[in-house]
């Protein structure tokens, strides 16, 4: 169906472009291109292939703006973070206590009230003065108090700074030990208490 002078001429090496050649390319790249954004959109539609912005575009779809990713933060590592939160267990002291250190690399102190494994009790072994237990409040049910350390650093480990005689070397900011900051520490709390639950937090540096 197509015309004869379209084809080449004999004459013409085989190897020469002819005028059905930029025909037909022409259709296959604009094929091409749809098949290349089918497959891009295979990859983007789920979490465990999703990349780039469409990674963060993913995060805020299940947790709003509350899972940023941190500066310079791989694609990788970022998914990780989603997956993790997306299986996080929550409403338990337990719980707690696995999130804060995944996050500051410490297990928080963790002090209820209305505990008695945390207040202690006379004749029970577990009671002293400045040494163990505290001082309890049945009235305080949903209630604790929890101490939460710092990550430790803050740095780019075993780079040397001006002035400290060491080796010098080119950093970025990927290579920062921690970007945890308060913030991120209050907002993962407030995730995983529960409803009407009462935390009273202090976030302090761990000495040593």
């Amino acid at each position: 169906m197509l015309p004869r002078r379209w084809f080449a001429d004999p004459t013409i090496p085989p190897q020469t472009p002819t005028l059905l050649h930029a025909l037909l390319a022409g259709f296959g790249s604009a094929w091409a291109t749809i098949f290349a954004l089918i497959t891009d959109v295979q990859l983007l539609a789920r979490l465990g292939t999703a990349f780039g912005p469409f990674l963060d575009m993913a995060s805020q779809d299940f947790f709003g703006n509350s899972l940023p990713r941190r500066l310079q933060e791989s694609d990788g590592d970022y998914r990780q973070r989603i997956k993790g939160e997306l299986l996080r267990p929550r409403g338990t002291r337990s719980a707690l206590v696995l999130a804060m250190m995944e996050l500051t690399g410490s297990a928080p102190t963790v002090f209820e009230p209305a505990r008695p494994a945390d207040t202690g009790g006379y004749s029970s072994g577990g009671l002293g003065y400045s040494q163990a237990g505290g001082w309890g409040n049945l009235s305080l049910h949903y209630a604790s108090f929890v101490t939460i350390f710092r990550p430790v650093g803050g740095g780019i480990a075993n780079f040397a700074g001006y002035g400290s005689g060491g080796y010098l070397y080119y950093g970025n900011l990927s290579m920062v030990e921690t970007q945890v900051t308060d913030r991120d520490i209050l907002v993962k709390v407030s995730a995983i208490l529960p409803a009407g639950f009462l935390a009273w937090i202090r976030i302090a540096n761990k000495s040593g």
